[in-house]
């Protein structure tokens, strides 16, 4: 024991004070190390630090160094002796505890610099990620804030500060494991090859072998056949520690991953026992007692005759992940860096395959863009395919317990150019563009213009209705036709709009034929009016005219109760309802806002009202003066009561809107019944 036994025997006061040979040994031990310190370094900002943490049964320490030109030198040093419980800790849980208690006391190293501990324990999966409970998750949530990674110990240097630190804390030692050495060796020449073998066990016992080899293989190879052989022969004695030793630097660097070596040859003096059992399997002689001599028929790793392959290698999306949770690799960035150790908690490698916890499953395979577009057709379109939307596509390849993190754009894109979910989509009747009402700055100055019918034929032919609108005071005005030429619409608008009501400033029509063709077109540009076509399929552009026929239509449904030929008759009597009913978009009747006052209907002469009864014709004409003066307040007010009910209407609509934008060039689908096709059950839309 060291310093132990000296504050033992301090601490003692109830018993006799005995000064034993080990306390003046802690004492001789303490005065020597207060007589040199050691050198302590100054950390360089932007530099990282190396944490050495060292474990026993009794304490724990830690040694902070940097390291300058290959040189490393310590910055701080940490020890704390177990309490009670914390000394049945796992090792595992003491090595992770040690590394806790270094970040607590020297936290402002911690904050400030990028820490990298180097230790062969398992520290990076048990606190660089959130899949472990207990003490240990408490314990990686307070890690997390550091910057910190862990390296594997390749040499010595710092680790026997932490060591001797975590002695004199404790007095003991950690028991040292029983060492089986083993030395191989392989020789090949013209007249065979040979390996030799020597294991030596722990007690130095020797156990010699000389192992014939029944094939030609080349120098390396027998290099290779050597260690195998000696890997096999020093594990039926069931060691559980070995130190291998060759003198090929292939196979080392090979077996050991790397290609640093703490020696860079191995020095034949040490390995003359093998070399020599080498060459005496090789040259056939007569072997002595101790020497056991072996065949070996055919190499050990039996290779497949080679196959060459074109690789185009493409970096995944999980490859910086993988790399820092099995290697510990980085980004030399630093916010990258950052960023990948943050994004690593949710991850874990398992069986080589790197997953990601989930929660509809424990978790979940990452996957690659090659396999991912595989799985998506597949479950899109496969045998189990029935072509879902992109969420219920994203939630079933994600609930069989795979992973991307471009997972739910990509089965949007894929249901996207897929042609079958397009033929056969649900037709989104949401509108597309925001409302725009077209509104007219006076009286008579937008027409619109549309053909209702075809009914049942009437006295005289008639089969179609001409309808007219007046886009500010909503008047109407029908007249029913046997033909719907573009001479027979020309000669409407000439009687019954122009002539009542002045030249008009626009007309709103469809693209139907009677419209589009010379008679009407030549007779607008020669009075100067505008014609404006509403979009094909989309008769919303002439809305008024749309709605002024449903009206119209209903109107005549309700009133025909014999013969349905008869409806001419009852078309005055429905375009005469509707021009003197009030609306609520702008109170008054739309007679009204034509000749300045409401008109007289038949209930008022059959059943008197005031106005009637008081009747005066000097006092009508007086009133007739005096309203047609004040006709142009009246229409004010009914522009800005109509202004503010688009507005209110115009807010309801935009609520609906979903936008779509298309660009010139751009491939689109036509509904089935707009192109006029029959449309079966199993048809597109």
């Amino acid at each position: 024991m060291l310093c132990k036994h000296f504050f033992d025997v301090i601490k003692k006061k109830t018993q006799e004070f005995v000064w034993e040979p080990e306390c003046q040994e802690a004492f001789e031990k303490i005065k020597e190390y207060l007589s040199t310190p050691p050198i302590i370094s100054r950390p360089v900002k932007g530099e990282p630090l190396y944490l050495y943490i060292s474990t026993n049964d009794d304490a724990i320490s830690a040694a902070l160094v940097r390291e300058e030109e290959g040189v490393q030198k310590p910055v701080y040093f940490i020890s704390r002796i177990f309490r009670d419980a914390e000394t049945r800790y796992p090792m595992i849980e003491k090595s992770a505890f040690a590394i806790v208690t270094a970040a607590r006391k020297l936290r402002p190293y911690f904050q400030a610099y990028s820490i990298r501990v180097v230790t062969n324990m398992p520290l990076r999966k048990a606190l660089g990620q959130f899949i472990v409970a207990g003490r240990l998750l408490k314990w990686a949530i307070e890690l997390s804030e550091f910057d910190m990674t862990y390296l594997s110990r390749t040499a010595y240097k710092s680790q026997a500060l932490t060591d001797f630190i975590v002695q004199g804390t404790s007095g003991s030692f950690t028991p040292v494991e029983a060492v089986w050495e083993v030395y191989v060796d392989g020789a090949s020449s013209g007249k065979g090859t040979g390996l030799g073998v020597e294991i030596i066990s722990p007690q130095g016992d020797r156990f010699k072998y000389a192992l014939q080899v029944n094939f030609n293989p080349s120098h390396n190879v027998a290099e290779y056949e050597a260690f195998i052989a000696g890997l096999q022969l020093v594990a039926a004695t069931g060691a559980k520690s070995i130190t291998i030793r060759s003198d090929s630097q292939l196979v080392v660097n090979q077996i050991l991953k790397e290609y640093k070596t703490q020696d860079e040859t191995l020095i034949k003096g040490q390995n003359e026992t093998a070399d020599a059992l080498s060459k005496l399997a090789k040259s056939g002689l007569d072997k002595e007692r101790p020497i056991t001599v072996l065949e070996i028929p055919s190499p050990s790793i039996e290779l497949p005759e080679p196959t060459v392959f074109q690789l185009h290698h493409e970096e995944e999306w999980y490859s910086p992940i993988w790399l820092y949770l099995a290697e510990g690799i980085l980004a030399q960035d630093k916010n990258l860096a950052r960023k990948i150790k943050r994004w690593s908690l949710e991850f874990t490698i398992i069986e080589d395959e790197l997953c990601k916890k989930g929660y509809h499953h424990p978790w979940l395979t990452c996957v690659g863009k090659a396999k991912a577009a595989e799985l998506l057709n597949e479950t899109h379109q496969g045998i189990c395919g029935s072509h879902q939307g992109p969420r219920t596509l994203g939630k079933r390849i994600m609930r069989q317990g795979y992973y991307w993190p471009t997972l739910r754009k990509d089965a949007e894109d894929l249901v996207r150019r897929s042609a079958q979910c397009q033929f056969h989509a649900r037709i989104d009747h949401k509108p597309p563009n925001k409302l725009k009402p077209i509104t007219s700055p006076w009286p008579f100055d937008i027409w619109g213009i549309d053909i209702l019918g075809p009914f049942p034929q009437a006295k005289g032919n008639l089969k179609f209705i001409v309808v007219a609108v007046e886009y500010f005071t909503k008047w109407i005005e029908v007249k029913a036709l046997s033909l719907i030429t573009s001479q027979k619409i020309t000669d409407f608008l000439e009687h019954h709009i122009v002539y009542r009501y002045g030249i008009p400033h626009t007309i709103i029509t469809d693209n139907g034929r009677q419209f589009t063709r010379a008679p009407f077109k030549n007779y607008c540009r020669g009075l100067g009016i505008e014609i404006n076509f509403a979009s094909v399929c989309h008769p919303q552009s002439n809305e008024l005219a749309e709605v002024s026929n449903r009206i119209i239509l209903e109107g005549l449904k309700k009133k025909i109760e014999g013969t349905k030929n008869t409806w001419p008759e009852y078309l005055s009597e429905v375009v005469w309802a509707y021009n003197t009913t009030p609306r609520s978009a702008t109170e008054r009747s739309f007679y009204a806002l034509v000749y300045g006052m409401e008109a007289v209907i038949p209930m008022e002469i059959v059943h008197p009202t005031l106005c009637t009864i008081s009747y005066s014709t000097q006092r009508n004409a007086e009133r007739m003066i005096e309203e047609i003066e004040m006709i142009h307040e009246l229409r004010e007010e009914t522009s800005a009561r109509q202004a503010e009910y688009q507005r209110k209407m115009r807010k309801v609509f935009d609520k609906k809107v979903a936008p779509r934008h298309y660009q010139p060039g751009d491939w689109v689908l036509r509904r089935a019944a707009a192109a006029g096709k029959h449309i079966g059950k199993l048809d597109p839309a």
